[in-house]
C-alpha cells in the first residue's frame, strides 16, 4: 500500500507539472527568414519569467502540403492553444470573434521597406524611374493571396500572382515579370539561395516603402498568453533588448542595401492605416542606421 501511495503521488505530481506548463506554439518551416521572430518570442517570454514562471516554446513544423488557409484555419479554430502566428495587418484575419493580435510590431516595421528583383531587359531602363508613374509600367510578380498584391494593386501597380514560392524568382528571371519585390531583411539570402537559376538580378536605384505591420496574432481565448507575451515586448523594449536583437539580425542586411544611395517612392496601403497608431512609436526608419 505505501509503495502503491508514493506511485499514485508521483503520478499526480507529473500530471500537475504538465497541466501547469505554459506552452507557446509558433509555425515552423525551417528556414532561417523566422529565425528573428521565434527570438522576439522567445525574449518576449524571458523577460516575463519572474511574473509568470516558466514556459516552453513548441514548433509546429509545416510542410509545403500545408497551405497558407490550412495553417490559418488552424489559428481560427483554436487547434493548438496559445499558437501565436506572424500576420501583417488585414480585417480579412480577423473575425472578431476569433483573432486577436499583440499590438507591437514584430520588425519593427523593416519589412514595407522593400527592393525589387529585376529581369534582365528592364534592369537598366528602370534606373531611369523618377516617379511612381514612371514604375506603373512595369509588371511585378507577388505570392498567391500576399498582402502586398493588394497594396500594389491599389498603388496601380499591374501584379502577377503565383503559387509556387521558386517561381516568382524564375519568373523575374525569365524576363516573363519585370519586378519582384521583396523586405529589405529577405534581400540577401533570397539572393544567394536563388542565384543559380540565373540572370537573377536586383535593382540597386530605388526602394518601394509602405506601411506593412507585423503583429504576433492569436486566438482570442487565449488571454494569458497575449498579456504576457505584450508585457515582456514593452519590457524588452524599454531596456533595449528588442533593438539589439532587431540590430544583430537585420543590420547587415540593410548594410547590403545600400539604402542611402537609393530613390524611394512611399505608396499608400488603407489596410494599414486602420491599425491602431500606438504601434507607430517603435518603428525603426532603415535610412538612420549608421555602418
Amino acid at each position: 500500500m505505501r509503495k502503491l501511495f508514493f506511485l499514485l503521488l508521483a503520478t499526480f505530481s507529473l500530471c500537475t507539472h504538465a497541466k501547469d506548463e505554459f506552452v507557446v506554439s509558433y509555425f515552423s518551416n525551417g528556414m532561417d527568414s523566422e529565425s528573428y521572430n521565434v527570438e522576439l518570442l522567445k525574449l518576449a517570454l524571458e523577460k516575463t519569467r519572474k511574473t509568470y514562471g516558466d514556459y516552453r516554446l513548441s514548433p509546429l513544423v509545416t510542410t509545403s502540403t500545408l497551405t497558407a488557409r490550412r495553417l490559418l484555419t488552424i489559428l481560427i479554430k483554436n487547434e493548438v492553444p496559445n499558437l501565436v502566428v506572424v500576420l501583417t495587418y488585414a480585417d480579412r484575419y480577423r473575425p472578431p470573434e476569433n483573432l486577436t493580435f499583440i499590438d507591437f510590431p514584430v520588425d519593427l516595421g523593416l519589412l514595407g521597406w522593400r527592393i525589387c528583383f529585376v529581369s534582365p531587359q528592364v534592369k537598366e531602363k528602370i534606373k531611369t524611374a523618377q516617379s511612381l508613374a514612371d514604375l506603373r509600367q512595369y509588371s511585378i510578380v507577388q505570392g498567391l493571396n500576399w498582402s502586398d498584391g493588394n497594396i500594389l494593386r491599389e498603388n496601380g501597380f499591374r501584379v502577377i500572382e503565383l503559387p509556387e514560392f521558386p517561381s516568382l524568382f524564375k519568373m523575374v528571371a525569365s524576363g516573363r515579370a519585370d519586378l519582384f519585390c521583396r523586405g529589405v531583411n529577405e534581400l540577401p539570402n533570397e539572393y544567394q539561395q536563388f542565384e543559380d537559376i540565373g540572370n537573377l538580378y536586383y535593382d540597386e536605384s530605388f526602394l518601394l516603402h509602405y506601411k506593412m505591420p507585423l503583429f504576433f496574432h492569436l486566438h482570442s481565448s487565449n488571454t494569458l498568453a497575449k498579456k504576457r507575451i505584450h508585457a515582456g515586448l514593452k519590457i524588452a523594449y524599454a531596456d533595449g533588448s528588442v533593438e539589439r536583437l532587431w540590430l544583430a539580425s537585420h543590420k547587415a542586411s540593410i548594410l547590403f542595401a545600400k539604402i542611402p544611395q537609393r530613390k524611394v517612392f512611399h505608396l499608400k496601403n488603407t489596410a494599414a492605416d486602420k491599425a491602431p497608431k500606438s504601434y507607430e512609436q517603435y518603428l525603426i526608419n532603415p535610412q538612420t542606421i549608421d555602418p
